[in-house]
């Protein structure tokens, strides 16, 4: 793996639609490229973010007693389950639907009049918990349970909980025509309030001091509970709505793990070395891989914290 400075990195950003990228070390910005201020001061979609910030609100239902066991089944929340025929969706847990091995088949539910029941209404072609398939859907189901328990939107839910406390207060989150916000990919936000999901992660659960989300629910959520690809240089996998790259590559045994949305929106953290990068980008489709690809270039520079402060001070 090649190294790159950081004179190397604004070279690279600049040849492609990377929009923002700004990495932190604890809670000190260490680097910033800006594209404009327009980056700065519009919200825009992070879409599967989304999905990130909605295990999170999981999270703090579990740490509030609203949700008792995660490893309960759906049913409990969506009685047309015991309508269906097919016994196996009665297994389907949260479990399941945070690490996406629901089972379910996976359909265009965004066309449909109904977001819930048409993803409920898919057959299942795996075992629930046997297989992982990315899923929008399961995600979607997720947002509707919160909804259910809390009596409010997952936004009202949010803002309540997640929100006010980082102080995140212009965002915009879609709703399916239920008026359910979307749980995999609906919700625009700033770079700034990107950050503080960001430095979130990077304090397991701590914000200014306040402790927002248990760090047990930050370690699991952390944990690959299926592997999706193998490389030769490490494997990556899938936690509660979070991917997980683990290095097996002995010259560079750096892990992190990241939110990301589509064209390019990442959340990296690397708790070895205590930093957290964010990415807003607007790329193509063959190149929305590309911020990923760059950051590990970065950590094949930071083997130990006299490298990274040796970057720093370059």
């Amino acid at each position: 793996m090649s190294k790159i400075s950081f004179n190397e990195l604004e070279k690279k950003l600049k040849s492609i639609r990377i929009e923002a990228f700004v990495i932190y070390k604890g809670n000190t910005r260490i680097y910033e490229y800006l594209k404009n201020k327009k980056v700065v001061e519009k919200p825009s979609k992070v879409y599967s973010i989304t999905k990130s910030i909605v295990s999170i609100l999981i999270g703090i239902m579990v740490e509030k007693g609203l949700i008792k066991n995660i490893h309960e089944p759906i049913q409990n929340y969506f009685p047309e389950i015991l309508e269906s025929n097919d016994p196996q969706k009665k297994e389907i847990t949260i479990f399941h639907l945070l690490t996406m091995t629901s089972g379910l088949k996976v359909g265009n539910f965004q066309g449909s009049k109904n977001w819930v029941k048409f993803i409920l209404g898919q057959p299942i072609i795996h075992k629930p918990g046997s297989t992982f398939q990315y899923n929008s859907g399961d995600s979607h189901l997720l947002s509707a349970i919160i909804q259910k328990i809390s009596g409010i939107s997952t936004a009202s839910f949010a803002e309540k909980y997640l929100f006010c406390p980082l102080g995140i207060n212009k965002y915009t989150w879609q709703r399916d025509p239920q008026g359910i916000h979307g749980g995999g990919f609906s919700i625009s936000l700033k770079l700034e309030d990107m950050v503080k999901i960001g430095l979130l992660f990077l304090n397991e659960g701590r914000f200014n001091s306040n402790q927002v989300i248990s760090s047990n629910w930050i370690i699991q959520a952390k944990r690959p509970y299926k592997q999706t690809k193998t490389t030769k240089e490490g494997t990556y996998g899938y936690g509660y709505q979070l991917w997980t790259y683990e290095n097996t590559n002995t010259n560079t045994s750096i892990d992190y793990y990241y939110a990301n949305g589509i064209f390019g929106q990442y959340i990296f953290i690397v708790p070895k070395l205590n930093i957290m990068a964010v990415v807003k980008s607007h790329l193509q489709k063959d190149q929305q891989s590309a911020p990923a690809l760059i950051f590990e270039e970065l950590l094949g520079s930071w083997q130990d914290e006299r490298e990274l402060l040796n970057n720093i001070l370059s």
